[in-house]
């Protein structure tokens, strides 16, 4: 009638024990495994997300390069490219001096957010066409003050374009960054984990090779995960 009231013997609580150390260890195991791979698939879907910001950043701006941009290599073969971005472009009202140039068609800004001296213009068409691009020191809404003086004054006849100097490189190999430079600015930070990028030109057309790199290693693979991307950019101003 009455069931026994024994308890576990200290040879059944240690099996008991151990078994149960043993699951939990198996769970463990596989929980610190899934979070490994959950925290690899995120950086590696972050660091894809970065490099493809930074190559359509890239293509954005070269599509609008001005003549043909200059290839060089600084880290690894073809791995920075300068060119002159155009920033604006128009033609003169004609009413110019030796230091100045007149286009009453623009509402350019001025002061801090208007050009300085990392723009340069240039006469494309008409009267003064072929002289040296020229640095631009100020501008009024209307007016632009040259640094220096025209060979030749343009003239109503004149068209122009402004544009400004810019830098894809890597400064450095132990880094892996992508940075960028405007005008005469220090190279800033575009995207991180790049090991390799390249750049090429054929006619009108700019060829940009890309390849960023996780920091960890894939537990499945036991290497690194990369992602290279490839871009063709068809330049408008050449």
């Amino acid at each position: 009638m009455f069931k026994s009231a024994k308890g576990l013997s200290a040879v059944e609580l240690l099996v008991a024990t151990a078994i149960a150390s043993v699951v939990l260890a198996g769970i463990c195991n596989v929980f610190l495994s899934a979070s490994k791979r959950l925290i690899l698939q995120s950086r590696s879907a972050e660091i894809q997300a970065d490099a493809r910001a930074a190559m359509d950043f890239m293509v954005r701006e070269l599509r609008l390069a001005f003549g043909n941009p200059t290839i060089a290599t600084t880290v690894t073969a073809n791995d920075t490219i300068s060119f002159d971005r155009v920033e604006d472009a128009g033609c003169s009202s004609g009413v110019n001096t030796a230091t100045t140039l007149e286009d009453t068609r623009e509402t350019w800004p001025a002061g801090s957010n208007g050009f300085n001296t990392s723009y340069t213009i240039r006469i494309i068409a008409g009267t003064g066409t072929g002289q040296v691009p020229i640095i631009i020191g100020s501008n009024t809404s209307t007016k632009l003050t040259i640094s220096g003086t025209w060979g030749t004054i343009p003239d109503a006849n004149s068209c122009y374009v402004i544009t400004r100097r810019k830098t894809f490189t890597r400064t450095s190999a132990s880094d892996d960054v992508l940075r960028y430079t405007v005008g005469s600015s220090v190279h800033q930070p575009l995207a991180e984990l790049i090991t390799t990028h390249a750049f090429s030109q054929n006619g009108k057309t700019i060829s940009i090779t890309l390849t960023a790199q996780t920091n960890n290693i894939d537990p499945n693979t036991g290497a690194k995960r990369t992602y290279t991307l490839t871009e063709t950019v068809l330049q408008r101003n050449t």
